[in-house]
């Protein structure tokens, strides 16, 4: 029996360690230190010409930032609307709570991750739990507290938008 506890808890630390270097998944820290920095290194080049990693791991990373980001923002239930004057009535409806690609988002999609790495950063940073957990859960936390009605109204819009579809 001690010896059944002794490897449960051998596994339990590796598995720990593991979580926390982000051997399974990209944890939240990991998302927010390297989007941070692709963030701060396309300052210094300009958003014309595309920032270059430092090596394969950094690269990857920098190119997850804008779909974890998507991905992250959609499994949170929220929606992009806009305030543009060509937008739809729903879309002008959903900027009202919701991001707004018109006013709050880069023109180009790709450096949308750039209003995470933010709304992480006016949130105090990743906290001691973003350090094990997955890089989706700070970046629903953060987009939550930026717009915190989001969810709430785009839900029939979501659902709208699915019975069209299907």
């Amino acid at each position: 029996m001690q010896a059944l506890l002794a490897v449960l808890l051998l596994v339990g630390i590796g598995a720990g360690a593991g979580a926390y270097s982000g051997v399974f998944y990209v944890t939240g820290s990991q998302f927010y230190e390297a989007c941070r920095q692709r963030q701060a290194n396309e300052k210094i080049v300009g958003g014309f010409k595309e920032v270059e990693a430092d090596n394969p791991s950094q690269a990857a990373l920098w190119g997850s930032c804008t779909p974890m980001t998507g991905e992250s923002m959609a499994n949170a239930g929220f929606a992009i609307g806009s305030s543009s004057p060509q937008a739809t009535e729903d879309a002008k409806a959903l900027a009202s709570a919701c991001p707004d690609a018109y006013k709050e988002l880069p023109v180009f999609p790709k450096f949308w991750y750039t209003v995470a790495v933010d709304a992480i950063e006016n949130n105090g940073g990743p906290s001691l739990i973003d350090r094990v957990a997955p890089a989706g859960w700070l970046i629903e936390r953060a987009m939550k507290v930026r717009w915190p009605h989001c969810t709430d109204v785009a839900r029939p819009y979501i659902a709208k938008a699915r019975k069209d579809q299907g």
